[in-house]
């Protein structure tokens, strides 16, 4: 019982705070309605390969963002969907979109599927909070009964002060690219054709295999407490190995993403969680922490956690400063092949993020 008490305590009082961070950095809420039906396939793999660096570049931005993440797979008219709520967990958000596949009937109704995002999802309510929802698919947007079109459904999304950007995959069809357009057009919001491939540019660069090893250092500074300490810094390696599955460009992604703000497991950690002005160490009992803490005095507990503090900081400066020789290289690699980066999946999410955050003031440092 005193664990739960425990427990309670410092829900509440992180709820607290972190309501009082947000209003002090802002809040992105990103939502992906992605349809699943079999056409889709080289898009959705392009998602999970890519998705770690569409978080870097929203975790550019200045402040730095309370990141949140939802999921919707739809594709079978209104009779199946997958849903994931939205999540600063992202490691559970990444571990979510690894269960997308082309596994839909092919009934891609968008509008009934915009509506399913902005009603069910759990949006901040902070004044100022960007929130966007990115409708992706092919085929025409005008399917479904009359009472669910995008016609009707997407100006009562945009009533919610969600902004709504529709990406259309495939070879420009003019009656069915202009169905998307006119999705977004309701929204005041930003349409974008890709390839149905996905269009991801995928290259390795000298400063991948660096970025990787000062992940697995940075891992080192995270200790669990609590009941999800222990499955807080399993999921994280297990996504480590997951996004390595995918190469050297994926695991360097995902490392620089580690390297941010928006990347907190505060639920889990000790180093995150101590960050928090209401957490008090002092009121975690034993059977809370870990072996190295268990019987400790209060001020070794603390110097332990100011230690691991320390060196995490200093791991995510290196891990900065390579992502920004990372990112040099490759902008000056795309050019120098002379590749077209406008048909890709995380290049059309990446600019409409940019240029929606900046209408809510957030800003973001041109790279040189």
């Amino acid at each position: 019982m005193r664990t739960m008490i425990v427990a309670t305590v410092l829900a509440v009082g992180a709820g607290t705070a972190l309501a009082q961070e947000a209003e002090k950095r802002g809040r992105m809420d990103v939502v992906f309605c992605i349809d699943r039906s079999g056409s889709m396939q080289g898009v959705i793999e392009t998602a999970k390969q890519k998705v770690w660096g569409i978080v870097n570049e929203m975790a550019k931005s200045k402040p730095s963002p309370i990141l949140r993440i939802g999921l919707v797979g739809y594709g079978t008219a209104d009779r199946d969907i997958k849903f994931f709520q939205l999540s600063d967990d992202l490691d559970k958000v990444y571990e979510n979109l690894l269960t997308f596949k082309v596994d839909m009937g092919g009934d891609e109704w968008v509008g009934w599927a915009a509506k399913q995002a902005a009603d069910r999802m759990e949006w901040s309510k902070e004044k100022g909070a960007l929130k966007i929802i990115f409708m992706v698919g092919n085929e025409t947007a005008m399917q479904g009964r009359a009472d669910v079109l995008y016609t009707n459904t997407i100006p009562e999304v945009v009533k919610k002060d969600i902004n709504v950007n529709a990406i259309y995959c495939g070879n420009p069809n003019p009656e069915e690219g202009r169905t998307w357009m006119e999705v977004a057009k309701l929204a005041d919001g930003i349409y974008t054709t890709i390839d149905l491939s996905g269009g991801a540019i995928t290259i390795e660069t000298p400063h991948d295999k660096r970025l990787i090893e000062l992940n697995q250092k940075l891992n080192g500074t995270y200790v669990g407490f609590g009941r999800d300490g222990e499955e807080g810094k399993k999921a994280q390696q297990e996504q480590d190995l997951k996004t390595a599955s995918a190469g050297a460009p994926a695991a360097a992604e995902r490392a620089a993403a580690k390297g941010k703000e928006v990347y907190n497991n505060a639920r889990w950690d000790l180093v995150d969680a101590s960050k928090d002005k209401n957490f008090k160490i002092e009121e975690l009992k034993d059977d809370q922490l870990p072996a190295e803490l268990k019987g400790k005095t209060l001020e070794e507990k603390k110097a332990y956690v100011e230690k691991l503090r320390k060196d995490r900081e200093a791991i995510q400066k290196e891990i900065n400063d390579t992502d920004t020789a990372r990112a040099k290289f490759l902008q000056e690699e795309i050019k120098r092949r002379n590749l077209n980066q406008t048909s890709a999946f995380d290049e059309a999410v990446r600019s409409a993020v940019r240029k929606q955050a900046e209408k809510r003031g957030f800003t973001f440092e041109e790279q040189k």
